[in-house]
């Protein structure tokens, strides 16, 4: 993954929210501005990743794991509850987009799932079910 920090006047940006994990993790640490947060939601990749401890310490940032199918449910409930107020209008007006890989219609969902095996897709893999 190239960092793309340019977007953003060489600041990075303010949150990263990861699906993948492995090395994406890692590599979404240098696009974050300093006092950033980075949080990893999934582990599409795989659950190692090597960080660089000097980008994590001198940006100062906050890195927060989250697994909903480990989750207490009062916790799990709090954060669904934060993440449809705090995340709804930034997708909505388009300033957080899902990164998507790949889309497959039903009749190839072979293709998808051998997609999803061969830990090369970057972003969601999308299935349409007619």
């Amino acid at each position: 993954m190239q960092h793309r920090t340019e977007r953003t006047g060489g600041e990075g940006v303010d949150l990263i929210l990861d699906h993948a994990g492995g090395p994406t993790f890692a590599e979404c640490l240098p696009a974050t501005r300093v006092d950033g947060s980075v949080v990893n939601i999934g582990r599409l990749d795989r659950a190692e990743s090597a960080v660089d401890l000097d980008v994590l310490s001198y940006r100062h940032l906050r890195v927060r794991g989250v697994s909903f199918g480990f989750s207490w449910p009062e916790k799990l409930g709090a954060v669904l509850s934060g993440a449809v107020s705090g995340l709804a209008p930034t997708l909505l007006d388009g300033r957080v987009q899902p990164l998507i890989d790949s889309r497959y219609d039903f009749r190839t969902a072979f293709e998808a799932v051998r997609r999803i095996a061969s830990h090369q897709a970057l972003g969601k893999i999308v299935l349409a079910v007619p």
